[in-house]
């Protein structure tokens, strides 16, 4: 599974060693230089160029050249994926305890709250597998 701490591991990888702001390597060296298959890789990449934070050229001998752009070091100063999933989660409980709250408030929308109250509960569910 492509978790937060892969795509950790694969950006720090790739901005750490890239005081040029390029890194190059040949994807049948993926394994030895980040830890796993090129098809993770690849699929890790592809996504990181998607958000903005590479732009990549793949030849055909199996080369990959990234441009590692400035989101990408933006995003590791700031602790990567899991600070950005650890945040939301925060977030998401903090907002549970308003809704809390809430029903104390307003009485009278305690249904209402509820509803919206158990919907983001289990949206919450779906981020506790990266809680230590």
């Amino acid at each position: 599974m492509i978790d937060c701490k892969v795509k950790d591991k694969i950006l720090n990888k790739i901005v750490n060693e890239s005081p040029e702001m390029t890194f190059g390597f040949d994807s049948e060296d993926s394994k030895k230089i980040f830890g796993y298959n090129s098809e993770i890789v690849g699929s890790v990449l592809d996504y990181f160029e998607s958000i903005g934070l590479i732009d990549q050229d793949k030849f055909l001998d199996g080369e990959i050249l990234l441009e590692i752009l400035i989101p990408a070091h933006d995003l590791v100063s700031h602790g990567g994926f899991t600070a950005k999933e650890e945040f939301l989660t925060k977030s998401i409980e903090h907002l549970l305890l308003e809704i809390e709250n809430l029903k104390q408030i307003i009485p009278e929308r305690v249904e209402a709250i509820n509803a919206i109250h158990s919907g983001i509960k289990d949206g919450l569910a779906l981020f506790k597998p990266i809680q230590k």
